[in-house]
């Protein structure tokens, strides 16, 4: 099969960029930049982006997603990880701008999507993300990763045949989500909204099978995964969604304070510590009263709590129930 028009293509990524803009499924930001359709950077709580576009490659300065116009289509159109498919997508959609007719951007949609946002009604992905639960079944992907069938349905997890994706709602009024590709090794989380995942456990009487007295604990985690590692060992944990969410964080602790413990437990690399810190700093900044607990050995060799998990389970409850006495 010949790809005849694929140098074409890929010098059409801003027009592809304009088109997504039409839809409503991307937000322009300026000078090349774009809310990112990979980690939701640039929403619309911050008018700022981090994915931008210089030429025929695209770039997200937030999550380091990078491709060219094929990488974007496939992404976007939930397609598997087969160049051939994502050209014939590519081609079928940009064939009216290789025809010569480059429709002119629609400067109603972009200013009706930026300068009013308010009006955009807020998604329920309910009926979705329970029908996904039904087929959670039809998938290892969860049980591989160390999760018992009562944490599989306590988060209400689930599985798109379809779409050969899995799903994890934030939180239980799935109002948002992240979903993650099967077909794709190296394919991140898609994030569905921005919120803190099992954010009711910063609230809520605790799950700690482990503890008494008045005190409870939770763990601070990156992502949802990692989150859920706890709780299959009787801990509460919230998970952020990333290195870049710890912001959100303390917006929700300035709205609504938490009288627990707050054991940081992000990953074991740079990215994690660097976010460690980075709490550190804005809490104080923000001068909140917040306890909180930081060991920098908690996960020893293991990157996280999920490969701490899936690899040394009884070493995982016992280093936790040393970091917590």
């Amino acid at each position: 099969m010949g790809f005849e028009y694929k140098n074409d293509l890929k010098k059409l990524l801003p027009e592809y960029l304009d088109y997504l803009v039409s839809k409503g499924d991307l937000e322009e930001r300026g000078d090349g930049f774009y809310t990112c359709p990979f980690c939701n950077s640039g929403n619309k709580q911050k008018n700022t982006a981090a994915f931008h576009v210089n030429g025929t490659r695209y770039k997200c300065f937030s999550c380091t997603e990078k491709g060219d116009i094929f990488d974007l289509v496939g992404h976007m159109e939930g397609l598997e990880n087969d160049f051939a498919k994502h050209y014939n997508r590519a081609l079928k959609i940009m064939r009216p701008y290789l025809n010569g007719d480059k429709k002119e951007k629609s400067k109603f949609v972009k200013s009706k999507i930026i300068k009013i946002p308010e009006i955009i009604e807020e998604l329920d992905y309910t009926d979705y993300l329970h029908k996904c639960h039904e087929n959670v079944a039809q998938t290892d992907y969860f049980r591989n990763r160390g999760l018992s069938q009562e944490t599989i349905h306590r988060f209400k997890l689930g599985y798109d045949p379809e779409k050969k994706l899995v799903t994890i709602p934030y939180n239980p009024d799935c109002k948002g989500y992240v979903d993650g590709v099967l077909w794709d090794s190296n394919s991140k989380y898609y994030k569905h909204g921005n919120e803190l995942f099992n954010m009711n456990a910063l609230y809520e009487v605790g799950i700690n099978a482990w503890l008494s007295g008045d005190s409870d604990y939770v763990f601070v985690c990156e992502g949802q995964i990692d989150a859920m590692s706890f709780v299959e060992i009787g801990l509460d944990a919230i998970g952020l969604g990333g290195v870049n969410e710890i912001s959100n964080l303390i917006k929700q602790l300035k709205e609504k304070p938490c009288c627990k413990i707050l054991v940081l437990a992000l990953d074991n690399d740079k990215a994690g510590r660097r976010a460690t810190g980075k709490f550190i700093e804005e809490l104080a900044e923000a001068e909140i009263d917040q306890k909180y607990i930081v060991n920098s050995d908690m996960y020893e060799k293991y990157k996280d709590a999920n490969e701490f998990l899936t690899t040394d389970k009884e070493g995982f409850i016992e280093k936790m129930k040393w970091v917590l006495y």
